[in-house]
């Protein structure tokens, strides 16, 4: 097996939530009017698809997911890369019919490395309740948080970016008590998961964190 070639994905909330039911290792099979996977060859270009095309779009769930992951490069040679629009527009073409095969050379975890949000995000399912107020239900004084986070681990990995950058004030929380759960949701993320980063807060270059 060769050295891994770094591979990037830009997913709607509906795919991201498959890959974490894969366990972070595989990614769904194609519908039947999608002949063509596709991950992208920089990391600037999934940052684009993520923010500009998954946030406005109902299907993708108001969010842009950039993931990350590894394939062996041997056997990605095999298939072609083809430039959509300027040099950074550049893709990894590979058949439907070979993803299962394709999702076997994967090296590693796929990993969420940034999360971008529309106006309209309202997250995955879970029993924490709306998006405002999850993040403190998480830490309520009484509750044991590690089985909490594992019963809830689909609202903490793609709500964590957006709990991260929304305004304390707006979760019901002053600076101070924010800063501190951030520190505990990522000290007991890592204790449960320690190969999957949460993701980080997109940026946009001239306001920071969206």
């Amino acid at each position: 097996m060769s050295n891994p070639l770094t591979l990037y994905r830009p997913v709607g909330l509906k795919e991201a939530e498959l890959i974490l039911d894969s366990g972070c290792s595989a990614f769904p099979p194609r519908l039947p009017d999608q002949p063509i996977f596709y991950p992208v060859m920089n990391a600037e270009y999934a940052r684009q698809i993520a923010r500009d095309w998954n946030t406005p779009d109902a299907g993708s769930g108001y969010a842009g997911f950039v993931t990350a992951f590894g394939v062996d490069a041997d056997y990605a040679s095999r298939f072609p890369v083809r430039t959509v629009g300027n040099s950074l527009h550049q893709e990894l073409w590979v058949p439907a019919e070979d993803l299962a095969t394709f999702n076997q050379h994967i090296q590693g975890p796929v990993r969420f490395t940034e999360a971008w949000y529309g106006p309209e995000y309202r997250g995955p399912a879970t029993s924490l309740g709306s998006l405002e107020r999850q993040f403190l239900a998480l830490f309520e004084q009484g509750r044991d948080t590690l089985p909490l986070l594992q019963a809830n681990t689909a609202a903490c990995l793609f709500n964590a970016a957006w709990w991260s950058s929304t305004q304390p004030a707006a979760q019901g929380l002053d600076p101070s008590n924010h800063r501190a759960l951030l520190d505990r949701l990522r000290q007991s993320w890592v204790a449960l998961h320690p190969t999957w980063p949460l993701p980080a807060p997109g940026r946009n270059p001239r306001t920071g964190p969206q």
